[in-house]
């Protein structure tokens, strides 16, 4: 899963699926938790994993949030959006959340964790994409962008920040044009062209 790619699915989303603030913050939280969650396999990359936990007692006082009721009727928001899902734990254990990617070409695969004591599910590209160090951040996205720019697919190109070429309007169009309703996909198709430009140009 990329964070990047879900947090632009997500604004674009938004704009037919209207969300409370409240609501967003949540996601948003729980993309955080996710993310933090990440876990790292024998050969030392970083992967995002499909179920984590985050007790009640976390989420409320980020989330300004007094009533633990007022948190139950945010979550079944999220699930009936089909945002996430959720699973009660017995007793008062933190529950377990899966977020439902944006991102159509996922899928869920089995990961023998770097000590070899667990196996973990996490979320892999059907298609995977090129293999790049892991950040000491435990940045488990795999694009480049920059801090300059939020949205990489609007940022010119500044070959000192290792930022992918653009290509033109018209190629952009006649890729999203070939997924039509699925920005994910063209986004996606999108940067692949960009890439392709790039290692063109310095083959």
């Amino acid at each position: 899963m990329n964070y990047l790619t879900e947090l632009l699915a997500f604004y674009k989303w938004l704009e037919t699926n209207p969300m409370s603030p409240l609501l967003q913050a949540y996601w948003h939280l729980l993309m955080y938790t996710n993310n933090k969650a990440a876990v790292r396999a024998e050969d030392g990359r970083w992967h995002w994993p499909v179920d984590f936990k985050v007790p009640n007692t976390v989420l409320m006082p980020l989330l300004g949030i007094k009533d633990r009721r007022v948190l139950l009727r945010q979550r079944g928001y999220l699930i009936d959006h089909k945002r996430v899902t959720y699973q009660k734990d017995k007793g008062q254990r933190a529950g377990t959340y899966r977020l439902v990617p944006f991102d159509r070409g996922l899928s869920i695969t089995a990961l023998q964790t770097e000590t070899g004591d667990s196996v973990t599910q996490i979320w892999t590209q059907a298609v995977p994409p090129p293999v790049t160090e892991v950040s000491p951040f435990i940045n488990i996205n795999h694009k480049h962008t920059s801090l300059l720019y939020s949205n990489p697919e609007d940022a010119p190109f500044i070959p000192q920040f290792n930022l992918l070429p653009q290509i033109p309007e018209e190629e952009k169009a006649a890729i999203r044009a070939q997924y039509p309703g699925d920005e994910v996909a063209a986004f996606n198709a999108i940067w692949a062209a960009r890439e392709a430009k790039q290692k063109g140009e310095t083959t």
